[in-house]
């Protein structure tokens, strides 16, 4: 693999998840204070997303990894022109999808809202559906400029939609809540609805300023394909992909129906139940998902990075790309999965204004689920890898295996009155470990890759293991000299922090052709090789 090519991949990554990571950001200051503000209101805005996540699937996941890959491999030989065509004709397909899926929800939303937390989420429910047609339009100009790999369109866009969110949306809900929680959680989603238009502007507008570079040497091959083989190829990457997209949203419809009504049936109040679940989807999901920001761009530049390998046939830059990929993967979700846990309750405290009760239910919720952060990145990962494979539909079926597990799982644990809502973070996990092995599994099989243990999994989990004991026993220190939740969470994440990258360092995780190519890496390559000859 070029030195060129592995460093378009990892500065595309870089890319996506520093946009990833200020978005996530940006999205605390939106759902906190929100949270805050509507209290159990909350379950009318969360009633809204796993139908909305599970319709956006169809136009957001499937077809731009897709278009991305398709790209990717008409770019490898040259045929910009035909790079071009795959553009457009999906253009079409998802402004067809976006107009089919708004309508179902709009039309829809009576039922959902009664099948969820009531008939007062359906003005909610309506008010999102526009944003499906949105974002299906905005899907396909990402998924074009990632198979180029020009990530910072997309990353420009997803900044102006968190941007947008915070400030449209807070000021919405804010003037709406007088008149109820349901209009509070309605002016919400009405600042996401148009935060995704505010996206797409931004978006349409780079590709349209950067057009001429991005299609400055069009040529196209002498046999051009054909309208309908573009939209088969199309079609037989995006099904799949799809279906494996939704897994998940799917099984947030099943936490959203069962979990409230589990806990009724086993002799909780209506309050009880209520608080359990936000204290489950809002408190803890949301802090337990940011790392996947980091890991979802990972795996949206590995996509076209290892299409493009495997149409020019190196064997030897697939095994590059998927080694580094799964190292920098790991080197990101197992300190996050170990710093969430060693410092639950201080974290969720600093972000949420909660009593003790709620405090005490989602700290341990937060630890359980932290588990399930390492594989959760391990899953995003192998599946960009495998779809740039062209084997995209192995990670849908082992993350409908996972969903079964689930499935299962949280029904049978949360019967248990001992266990009640820790089944369902349970199941989640649960689901991740046995998606992230299977992947594991077969990748291995059919690449043959081989990875260096030491380097990718146990040098990081060692400095992790580290990081959280210093980041959990400096915590108390600090609080005990000086009683400030912010002072000491915010003392303690950076002693672990400190000691993490010390300890990544001292046990030379990184080569220094690896840190050639991670921004920023060539002061590290400076520390970590400073003694050698």
């Amino acid at each position: 693999m070029s030195k060129n090519d592995k460093s378009t991949f990892v500065k595309g990554a870089f890319i996506l998840g520093a946009a990833g990571l200020i978005c996530k950001v940006i999205g605390a200051f939106f759902r906190i204070p929100l949270y805050n503000m509507l209290g159990d209101g909350m379950q009318y805005y969360e009633a809204v997303y796993p139908y909305y996540s599970t319709l956006l699937v169809i136009s957001s996941a499937g077809l731009p990894t897709a278009i991305s890959r398709m790209v990717a491999e008409r770019a490898a030989v040259g045929d910009m022109a035909g790079a071009k065509r795959v553009f457009r004709k999906s253009q079409l397909l998802l402004a067809i999808i976006g107009v089919v899926t708004t309508a179902l929800m709009y039309f829809g939303a009576d039922f959902l809202a009664r099948s969820t937390v009531g008939p007062l989420a359906t003005p909610s429910f309506r008010v999102m559906s526009p944003a499906l047609l949105i974002v299906s339009l905005m899907c396909s100009y990402r998924g074009y400029l990632q198979g180029l790999q020009q990530m910072t369109g997309t990353a420009m866009s997803q900044l102006a939609e968190q941007a947008g969110k915070l400030a449209i949306g807070l000021f919405l809900a804010a003037r709406w809540m007088p008149r109820g929680l349901e209009y509070g959680a309605m002016g919400a989603v009405a600042g996401v609805t148009l935060s995704e238009l505010l996206a797409l502007i931004v978006v349409g507008a780079f590709y349209l300023f950067r057009k001429r570079d991005i299609e400055l040497n069009q040529t196209a091959l002498s046999e051009p394909v054909s309208d309908n083989n573009i939209i088969r190829g199309l079609f037989a990457i995006a099904i799949p992909v799809t279906i494996g997209a939704s897994i998940m949203p799917i099984t947030g419809i099943a936490d959203a129906s069962l979990i409230k009504n589990t806990l009724l049936s086993i002799g909780f109040s209506e309050v009880e139940a209520s608080m359990r679940y936000v204290a489950l989807r809002s408190n803890v999901t949301n802090i337990i998902n940011m790392p996947a920001v980091l890991t979802i761009a990972l795996a949206m530049s590995l996509v076209p990075a290892i299409s493009a390998a495997r149409t020019a046939k190196n064997k030897k830059a697939i095994h590059t790309v998927s080694a580094m990929g799964i190292k920098l993967a790991m080197f990101i979700g197992i300190p996050c999965a170990v710093g969430l846990f060693a410092l639950s309750a201080p974290v969720i405290d600093l972000l949420y204004n909660i009593d003790e009760q709620r405090l005490a239910i989602a700290s341990a919720l937060m630890r359980t689920s932290a588990v399930g952060v390492i594989f959760h990145s391990l899953v995003q990962t192998l599946t960009g890898i495998l779809q740039g494979a062209g084997k995209q539909h192995i990670p849908v079926v082992n993350l409908l295996i996972g969903g079964v597990v689930k499935v299962v799982l949280m029904l049978t644990l949360m019967r248990n009155p001992e266990i009640e809502i820790q089944g369902a973070a349970i199941s989640t996990t649960a689901c991740y470990i046995v998606a992230g092995v299977l992947n594991a599994i077969y990748l291995i099989r059919f690449t043959k890759l081989k990875l260096n243990v030491m380097d990718t999994f146990i040098k990081p989990l060692v400095a992790s293991l580290i990081m959280g004991g210093a980041a959990y026993f400096s915590y108390g220190w600090i609080h005990a000299r000086i009683p400030s939740n912010t002072i000491a969470t915010a003392g303690a994440i950076l002693v672990g922090v400190a000691l993490y990258l010390i300890g990544i360092l001292w046990m030379q995780m990184f080569t220094q052709e690896d840190l050639a190519f991670i921004p920023g890496g060539s002061i590290l390559a400076k520390l970590q090789f400073r003694n050698r000859a």
